[in-house]
């Protein structure tokens, strides 16, 4: 097995897989590396999915793959040869590449709000940097378990394989039949005579069958149509909608409370709208392409707003089952938190209280239950970002004589329920 050396990184790099047209989900990523390193595409696709949980490394992996990456029908836009009908192709391609460098921005953009979801801190933290180096560690062993390339599936291969499908085709000259030469031995043979297809002497009327076999007629190729110039919608409303999104994390990550990752989704929302509206105003269509965009940003929207909900951010806490059961009133606490799971809080035993006591309960993602004593005063004020509230109105047990426990319960996605 290599080391880890400046010519094994030349060598991932010269032989890093290539995306594959067909097959694919999104840009070939997945099926490339499969085809490269003899794994199946679907155990990468899990491996993105999981590095995407590491504070989103795995969607800044998959478009730093996507554009590094070549395609699998992609050709050196420098190259050129003699021939004026390959240089034109070459040209075509030059230009079809220039284009398609459009098709990254909507990656772009899903990056820049998946970043803003999970959180720059997370990204930039040490779960992103553990994501990059995680996915950075996995390449490096699959290139030591696969150094050799298979045949048409790494990058280097893909420029030998341009460079042997040029053919050449072989020039042939005129042959001199000017002069006879006599076979070795001395034995003479008549001189090969060229045939013309000039009308010999005998005929100065120029009426031999041979000299009225003409061409048949070629009819003139049609023009082809002009081409309808592209519509700048799409290009500049998609760049607009980066900025805005790009400006919206950076002041999250300010400290400006308000530029939520809902309130950004919502906000790359109406710059597609408004490009649908410019769209509309002109007779080709232009903005088709921000149509599936906006449909994305509209659900982000949904999801981030009901993500952040009444609360200023996502709790902690971790991620399980979580039961709380404080024995007395001087075991309360102020604050119950949970991040992802299923949470149970017993307040069954607590007992009397000596004076008036608030606590909150807070969880990211998941079910809550709170169990509530039968001889204490307590008032309930239970809320959700998407989800379903179960809890009981008003004070419960209005007639004790103790003092009040107000339990104010939230979660993001999921259920809030109060068991008397």
């Amino acid at each position: 097995m290599n080391g880890m050396n400046a010519s094994t990184i030349q060598s991932m790099w010269n032989t890093r897989p290539v995306r594959r047209r067909s097959g694919n989900t999104i840009a070939g990523v997945c099926v490339g590396i499969g085809d490269r390193y003899r794994v199946d595409p679907t155990l990468v696709k899990v491996a993105f999915v999981v590095a995407a949980l590491f504070g989103g490394s795995g969607v800044i992996v998959y478009i730093a793959a996507a554009i590094a990456f070549p395609a699998d029908d992609e050709r050196n836009p420098h190259q050129s040869s003699g021939d004026p009908m390959q240089n034109r192709h070459v040209r075509w391609l030059r230009h079809r590449t220039s284009n398609g460098n459009l098709r990254w921005i909507p990656l772009a953009v899903l990056a820049v709000i998946a970043v803003s979801i999970i959180g720059m801190q997370n990204f930039w933290g040490s779960s992103g940097l553990l994501g990059g180096l995680l996915m950075a560690a996995g390449w490096w062993l699959l290139y030591q378990r696969t150094p050799q390339a298979p045949a048409g599936t790494s990058a280097d291969q893909l420029v030998d394989a341009q460079v042997a499908g040029q053919v050449t085709v072989p020039s042939f000259g005129g042959v001199s039949m000017t002069k006879s030469e006599a076979p070795a031995g001395g034995v003479p043979t008549v001189p090969l005579e060229r045939s013309s297809d000039e009308p010999p002497s005998w005929d100065p009327l120029g009426v031999a069958k041979f000299a009225w076999d003409l061409p048949e007629p070629t009819v003139p190729a049609e023009p082809p149509a002009p081409r309808v110039p592209r519509s700048p919608v799409t290009p500049i409303f998609l760049g607009l909608a980066v900025i805005t999104c790009a400006a919206g994390a950076a002041l999250n990550a300010a400290g400006v409370d308000w530029f939520s990752p809902g309130r950004i989704a919502s906000l790359v929302l109406a710059v597609f709208g408004v490009g649908l509206i410019a769209a509309s105003f002109q007779r080709r269509r232009g903005g088709s392409g921000l149509v599936p965009l906006a449909a994305v940003a509209a659900v982000v929207a949904i999801i981030g707003t009901g993500l952040s909900g009444v609360g200023d951010a996502f709790p902690n806490g971790g991620v399980g089952d979580r039961t709380w059961h404080p024995p007395t009133a001087n075991d309360l606490r102020d604050e119950y938190q949970l991040t992802v799971g299923s949470s149970t809080l017993d307040l069954r035993d607590v007992g009397d209280l000596d004076r008036d006591r608030t606590i909150d309960v807070r969880q990211g993602v998941g079910e809550v239950k709170i169990l509530l004593p039968n001889d204490l005063r307590v008032r309930t004020n239970c809320s959700v970002g998407v989800g379903e509230v179960n809890c009981i109105d008003g004070v419960v047990n209005p007639d004790a004589k103790t003092p009040t426990l107000t339990i104010d319960a939230h979660t993001a996605l999921g259920n809030v329920e109060t068991v008397r």
